[in-house]
């Protein structure tokens, strides 16, 4: 089940980043940079269900996962990625904060 959240969200945020992305660029949309951050809107909690979906044993500490998640991505954005920008560190922190009661609430519906 979390892989296949994970897989969705990956798959959304995709979706978004051909589509809405491009749109509001060419039209000159002042969408306050949520064009911009969009990858990292679905890519903390797609990587936090990876995450979940791959070891069972780490799901305990939710918060270590978020941390791990964010650092990740913090690295992508400095090391890895062409075009810096705070912006998608602070929308990967801002979902961190998100993602941690969605964990919360899923772990308690979705059997192991």
């Amino acid at each position: 089940m979390y892989l296949l959240l994970a897989l969705s969200c990956f798959c959304f945020g995709l979706l978004l980043n051909f589509t809405y992305r491009p749109y509001v660029y060419r039209n000159h949309i002042n969408d306050l940079h949520f064009a911009d951050v969009i990858g990292n809107i679905a890519a903390v909690p797609a990587g936090a269900f990876f995450f979940y979906a791959m070891n069972e044993s780490i799901r305990y500490n939710k918060f270590a996962i978020l941390v791990i998640d964010f650092l990740i991505w913090c690295f992508y954005e400095v090391a890895i990625s062409a075009t810096f920008d705070w912006w998608d560190i602070l929308a990967s922190l801002i979902m961190c904060f998100v993602t941690y009661p969605i964990l919360l609430v899923l772990e308690k519906r979705v059997p192991n």
